[in-house]
């Protein structure tokens, strides 16, 4: 008797959906740089930074209106790393 999905089957159904999601937005009728666009603030979204400074930083390359040699948001330095901050108030 079997109880649940396994890992693999998970997986499976993440995957499809994932492809359902795509088809989705190809049939709603979008061009190359929709596309782009698209992939660009889903990257924005990802919990794991080097991933998303990775792939924001090559699709510069491909979007028009980001230029490659523009400054990330995503630098090294923490925001607000030079303010002082009062702690405890």
């Amino acid at each position: 008797m079997k109880l649940g999905e396994t890992t693999s089957e998970k997986d499976v159904k993440r995957i499809q959906e994932s492809r359902d999601i795509v088809k989705t937005i190809i049939n709603y009728g979008v061009n190359e740089g929709h596309k782009l666009d698209i992939i660009y603030f889903l990257s924005l979204e990802l919990e794991n930074r080097s991933a998303l400074e990775d792939i924001t930083k090559i699709l510069k390359k491909y979007r028009s209106g980001i230029k490659p040699d523009e400054e990330s948001q995503y630098d090294e330095v923490e925001p607000d790393s030079n303010d002082t901050k009062l702690l405890g108030v």
